[in-house]
């Protein structure tokens, strides 16, 4: 496995919505926030790995050090604070909070908040905009931070994801929630289809193909045979890691390579022997998964998938109800998919 040259650090699960494309299955259910002794492991850790880090201009912006993620970070303030001053101290890279703008109802709060996080050394502040959002979140509180994002970190750091949906549902309505059947009844399901799956350029993973799927075009699992996961689990050199250390390949929601707290013991001690279900992801695919999840009475449904993401998913999904597999955690993501 090559070592990561990013990270999300995933403060929490809980998050104010429950986004149908949501790759991590976040949802108000959630309880637990990641303690500040685990914030701080991870932290070292990492400045332990990342001796002389600087970020590679020629990756994307968003695949430089590290970025806070939920969840929604901003349900536990103080907690995502106290990660980004820590991040400072050490001097890794703290390069931008993810927020879906749900508590954005106050300028000056917002402003106060966006205000401690840039003193305490954070680069940019990301902000989610999309029909998925838009469902629970008005579009007014999206603006909101926008505004004061320009204000705070300047138009050139306030990152905007995906900035041209701002237009599209301000069209529809600033002040309402707007549920994905509004967008049907506009636009008729194969445009909105396409608005969403090419627009957003989803990932079907989490639980974009069991709740958006319907919308785009859908495969039988043998269409997959020949996509294996090796990229994704072994070189991406990205990752997240959750609440409770979980070591999560590149945005693989519900796959757990092991504890990175200790990152450069996990590196050490890291072997797909000790991860049958992620060994085959690796060498045979979701495909091969599948045929695995088969011998405990998996049956594939008539629908097929969106792509070998869903499949995955749900080839886990099945597996995690039927025994006690260490790579399929947290266990919460498949009760909250």
């Amino acid at each position: 496995m090559k070592k990561i040259d990013s990270v999300g650090i995933i403060l929490t699960y809980k998050c104010s919505s429950r986004c149908r494309h949501c790759l991590y299955a976040c949802s108000p259910d959630w309880k637990d926030f990641m303690s500040k002794e685990i914030v701080e492991s991870i932290l070292v850790s990492l400045k332990n790995i990342w001796k002389n880090y600087r970020p590679d201009p020629f990756k994307n912006i968003l695949f430089h050090g590290i970025h806070f993620a939920g969840g929604e970070p901003f349900l536990n303030f103080p907690l995502l604070h106290e990660a980004v001053k820590t991040a400072s101290k050490l001097g890794l890279y703290a390069n931008y909070v993810e927020t879906n703008a749900s508590w954005c109802v106050n300028e000056d709060d917002v402003r106060k908040k966006f205000s401690l996080l840039k003193k305490a050394g954070l680069k940019r502040i990301f902000i989610s905009c999309s029909p998925f959002h838009s469902e629970r979140i008005p579009l007014e509180r999206t603006l909101l931070a926008i505004r004061v994002g320009w204000e705070v970190f300047g138009k050139e750091n306030t990152i905007v994801y995906m900035e041209h949906f701002v237009d599209l549902i301000s069209k529809i309505s600033t002040k309402e929630t707007i549920p994905i059947e509004r967008w049907i009844d506009l636009f008729g399901e194969r445009n909105t289809g396409y608005i969403f799956w090419r627009g957003y350029s989803i990932i079907p993973g989490g639980r974009s193909g069991f709740e958006l799927g319907y919308l785009w075009r859908r495969y039988p699992a043998v269409h997959f045979r020949r996509e294996n996961c090796y990229f994704e689990i072994l070189e991406s050199q990205h990752a997240h890691i959750d609440p409770y250390g979980n070591y999560v390949p590149y945005f693989c929601g519900g796959i757990s390579l092991g504890d990175a707290r200790n990152l450069e013991r996990f590196y050490e001690k890291f072997s797909l022997d000790n991860l049958p279900l992620v060994k085959i992801l690796v060498s045979e695919g979701p495909y091969g998964l599948m045929k695995f999840a088969e011998k405990y009475g998996f049956k594939e449904p008539p629908g097929g998938y969106t792509g070998k993401c869903h499949l995955c998913v749900d080839a886990r999904r099945f597996l995690h109800s039927m025994g006690d597999f260490p790579e399929l955690n947290p266990k919460g993501f498949y009760e909250n998919l």
